[in-house]
């Protein structure tokens, strides 16, 4: 069984490099899947033709990674690229995806300074207005990547003179719908007004926000997190700022703390699970000088 699971890693790995997956990355995947050959090798799972892991398999998977002493990251990245391939393979992940929750002891939130943030909002603005859009969305509303992607026009809702996002629950990380207020103010909430106006047009009502016509490939681009992942890490080499989806959201959350929102209130508009998360990695983020930074956006 062994050998059979290595011809199908490779298999898998051939077809990526097809679709132009760089030798780096078919390296780095090849590394994050031989714990799973090695795993599978000792734990000696079977079921006829198809891969198919249930829930339990997975969690003895997870403690075979812990006994390792990999880091929650490298797991991370073990568990995602394990499912896609046993998927590929014709097998099945029968999980939560999300069933491996735990973060580095050292993980903690990185907001963008004042100064940062405009930095790359200005540039955004300047070089790719869709891009700058979704920046203005993953920041003014605190949204993860996964369920700014997904928003479609009718998602971004007026309350009470109020603008607020409303997250479905199967865009959601935790299955649960939540609003969450706009933070932006001034120009940048002027453009974002002006690009949902434009958005709400009955014929875009089923296509998500980041939607577009590329006029020079001549085709419809749907962005999605490994788009943004690619562009944001290619643009930090220019700006040289660490540009990150998530450090957005954690600006976001930055403001809401040191705008003395109670943290109840807070995990609830950004969709925490457990209160703990918001106490935990947001209320020691700041200094008094970058509070002070942050009243001004």
């Amino acid at each position: 069984m062994y050998d059979e699971i290595s011809f199908k890693v490779n298999f898998y790995l051939n077809k990526l490099k097809k679709r132009g997956l760089s030798d780096k990355s078919i390296d780095t995947y090849k590394n994050l899947l031989k714990h799973f050959e090695d795993w599978f090798d000792e734990y000696g799972l079977i079921s006829e033709d198809n891969l198919i892991l249930v829930e339990t398999d997975i969690e003895k998977f997870i403690q075979y990674l812990k006994s390792k002493n990999l880091s929650p990251t490298t797991i991370k990245m073990i568990l995602n690229r394990t499912k896609e391939f046993i998927e590929f393979s014709g097998g099945k992940w029968l999980a939560d995806k999300r069933i491996y929750r735990e973060r580095n002891k050292t993980e903690s939130a990185k907001p963008y300074s004042e100064i940062e943030l405009k930095q790359i909002l200005n540039y955004l603005k300047a070089t790719n207005k869709i891009y700058y859009q979704l920046a203005l969305t993953l920041y003014g509303f605190g949204l993860r990547i996964s369920e700014a992607t997904n928003l479609l026009p009718d998602d971004i809702i007026e309350k009470e003179n109020q603008i607020f996002v409303r997250v479905r629950s199967e865009i959601s990380k935790f299955n649960k719908s939540r609003e969450a207020p706009l933070i932006l103010k001034d120009k940048y909430r002027e453009d974002f007004i002006e690009f949902i106006v434009k958005r709400k047009n009955p014929k875009l009502k089923d296509k998500t926000l980041f939607t577009y016509y590329n006029d020079i490939q001549k085709r419809i681009v749907v962005i999605d997190r490994h788009n943004v992942k690619s562009y944001f890490h290619k643009i930090s080499k220019e700006l040289g700022i660490n540009i990150t989806a998530h450090r957005f959201r954690d600006t976001y959350i930055s403001y809401m703390v040191a705008k003395g929102i109670k943290p109840l209130t807070v995990a609830k508009w950004v969709g925490h699970k457990d209160i703990t998360t918001t106490l935990k990695y947001y209320t020691k983020l700041t200094t008094k000088d970058e509070l002070e930074e942050l009243q001004k956006i």
